[in-house]
């Protein structure tokens, strides 16, 4: 057995955000798997409930984010300041929601070193049901599966569908984002009252 336990910095970091979201006192616990090869789960989240314990499964799916460029060109769709590139892929049984992630600079255009508070998460969450939905309609402007698919953003409230619609529309996906799927996910754990704490 390995003497060391580790996190990839996307699992430690959507870990910390439910912490801090979802707290202890409320009844809330957030666990990560103790095997490496944990099969489509990556974090759990538990809430308490008297003499019943409540839980929901988590598969995190990282990016990096890469700056968006001025086009050469007038092009038909707007673009942003980041995106999030992500490829396609078999959503698993075992997890209840999907957290896609990404990490960006909160500046880019400052010239200096950028130290870890410049840096910021961009935190979209599907249920599985709704990644299935995305998945299967990620496709190519030919109507064939895309194998990636994307989001563009210029602010931390943005999410939109940049790659993988077979319109090329830019489609608003902004209610994925943590902070509106945060009292969907505490109801779904039995708490009355959804507003965030």
């Amino acid at each position: 057995m390995d003497a060391i336990f580790t996190l990839p910095y996307s699992e430690f970091k959507v870990a910390d955000m439910f912490a801090r979201e979802f707290k202890a006192k409320h009844g809330y616990s957030v666990f990560v798997p103790a095997s490496r090869i944990e099969k489509g789960i990556d974090l759990v989240l538990t809430r308490r409930l008297k003499q019943q314990t409540r839980c929901l499964t988590f598969q995190i799916k990282s990016s990096r984010t890469y700056a968006g460029t001025e086009p050469k060109r007038k092009v038909k769709n707007r673009r942003y300041q980041h995106y999030t590139w992500l490829n396609r892929f078999a959503v698993p049984t075992q997890a209840d929601y999907v957290v896609l992630f990404g990490v960006y600079p909160s500046d880019e255009r400052s010239g200096r070193k950028l130290g870890r508070s410049w840096w910021q998460s961009h935190v979209m969450i599907f249920s599985h049901t709704e990644m299935q939905r995305l998945m299967s309609s990620v496709k190519t402007r030919t109507g064939k599966p895309d194998k990636m698919f994307g989001f563009g953003f210029d602010a931390p409230n943005q999410a939109f569908l940049t790659r993988g619609n077979e319109t090329g529309e830019h489609i608003d996906y902004s209610k994925h984002l943590f902070e509106h799927q945060a009292p969907t996910i505490r109801k779904a754990l039995g708490e009355r009252g959804t507003k965030a704490r």
